[in-house]
């Protein structure tokens, strides 16, 4: 079976939630930089069934973690993995559907106009060097369409205290006091990333640099980002947006809101999980935090921060909210379906309590009670190409 679109979001009904120059495709930006490999792979037209044929991945010696990346296919199209073949020919990955994504090695696939592909996601399931295969899927109704691909092999040494670089920009937030001036001193705005920093500190990562910039593109269209169920073109071009600088960052849209159709306020969107690291002029090139809730509740975005952060850098939710899916980590607790108690869809923060609800990536985070990062968690986030 194939995958179901998937977009990481944490969302609040809006009634209880009273207070929460495109690029023309990916740019390599300065990925080429010491510690990373970056190569583009060509261009691939899909056959009448959606399939690209195979794609060859040359992993360097050294490689700790491969992000293959390929588009752009449409909003619209669903694109993912086929399947990936490691070097002795056997299958690291197949698109099968799975009850337990433990079963699998990874988990793939998206709704959007750019797909990332990044393994590994789990220390289960390590990566050789050598001559990889890939197959990548995109369903455009039997239309074949072309994408083009690249690579980037994270090669450096994996330290032992990892930081992540941020890079925030703000978009029309200057009515919230809220600029790339004033930032650095604002006080919420520290401590919220402060926040951040302390969660991720659990799982071994820090905050690394800092840099601010005040969003130079429209930001009356991108100020209250809209979104809905099967449409995020709006997110998508506003992560079309990030060029130039470090693309070894962490790009935070900080926006006065993204709005869902259904009249929620969305907390944060990350693209992914995973995002496409160190590749800028994407879809997949960034993450959105909303901030109208920083005055009352610093804490909350950064929360935000760190869940969306870590879906970029290629964590799942330790348990879906319907809890009939999981991440692909041994060492997270999982919670079942049999804790929705209202019959809502939704699993219960109570009911999951010693089942993965204190952690950081429960599928609806607290503030007060979900401080909880696993030492597989940390190793994903720390193999990611955008961590030094």
């Amino acid at each position: 079976m194939r995958p179901l679109p998937f977009m990481a979001a944490l969302f609040v009904p809006a009634l209880a939630f009273v207070a929460c120059g495109d690029k023309d495709g990916a740019d390599s930006g300065d990925g080429d930089a010491a510690g990373l490999v970056t190569e583009s792979l060509g261009s691939f037209e899909t056959d009448t069934g959606g399939l690209t044929g195979d794609i060859a991945l040359s992993l360097p010696e050294g490689t700790k973690s491969a992000l293959l990346h390929c588009g752009s296919y449409g909003y619209s199209n669903l694109g993912t993995a086929w399947d990936l073949r490691k070097p002795d020919g056997s299958y690291f990955y197949t698109n099968e559907f799975h009850e337990s994504y433990a079963a699998t090695k990874m988990r793939v696939g998206n709704l959007d106009d750019y797909l990332p592909v990044y393994f590994p996601v789990s220390p289960d399931h390590d990566i050789t060097t050598g001559d990889w295969l890939a197959d990548v899927w995109i369903a455009t109704g039997g239309s074949p369409t072309t994408v083009d691909c690249g690579l980037v092999a994270r090669v450096d040494s994996v330290s032992d205290a990892p930081v992540v670089d941020i890079h925030a920009v703000f978009v029309g937030t200057s009515d919230l006091g809220l600029t790339a001036d004033s930032a650095p001193d604002d006080a919420d705005f520290q401590s919220a990333l402060d926040f951040a920093d302390s969660l991720w500190a659990d799982a071994g990562m820090s905050i690394g640099e800092v840099t601010y910039s005040d969003f130079s593109g429209s930001a009356d269209r991108f100020a209250v980002v809209d979104v809905s169920d099967d449409d995020f073109s709006e997110l998508g071009d506003l992560f079309k947006t990030t060029s130039g600088g470090s693309s070894r960052a962490l790009t935070v849209f900080f926006v006065q809101e993204i709005a869902d159709a259904s009249g929620s306020t969305i907390l944060g969107i990350a693209a992914g999980p995973p995002g496409a690291a160190t590749v800028t002029g994407t879809s997949k090139s960034g993450m959105a935090v909303t901030t109208v809730d920083l005055r009352d509740d610093p804490r909350e975005v950064g929360l935000i921060l760190a869940h969306e952060g870590s879906h970029f850098m290629g964590l799942f939710h330790t348990s879906e909210k319907a809890g009939d899916r999981h991440d692909p980590l041994s060492d997270t607790p999982e919670c079942g379906a049999s804790a929705n108690t209202d019959g809502n869809g939704y699993l219960d923060r109570e009911e999951c309590a010693g089942k993965g609800a204190d952690n950081v990536m429960f599928w609806a985070p607290a503030v007060d009670t979900s401080d909880v990062m696993t030492a597989d968690q940390g190793w994903v986030i720390a193999r990611n190409p955008v961590a030094k």
